[in-house]
């Protein structure tokens, strides 16, 4: 779906509804007729992904300074 940043200011938490009920995936807002702007659901899979990442990672203790300092082979600044 195309719609101007008028009718997009106008309707913006229907346009949301519509993405979260799932009857647009992806929402372009034109100016002048030209595409400027995407809206899109976030993933929410991602999300619960770092969630459960974040538990993993409190068990590992190291400094920023040490992460940084790690080779990473065929890797070169």
């Amino acid at each position: 779906m195309e719609i101007s940043i008028y009718e997009a200011k106008t309707n913006f938490s229907k346009l949301i509804q519509q993405l979260i009920d799932g009857k647009e995936e992806v929402i372009i807002i034109s100016k002048n007729g030209k595409p400027v702007v995407q809206m899109s659901l976030l993933n929410k899979k991602n999300s619960k992904r770092v969630g459960i990442a974040k538990k993993e990672m409190k068990e590992i203790d190291i400094s920023l300074e040490d992460f940084n300092s790690i080779p990473v082979e065929g890797f070169e600044l």
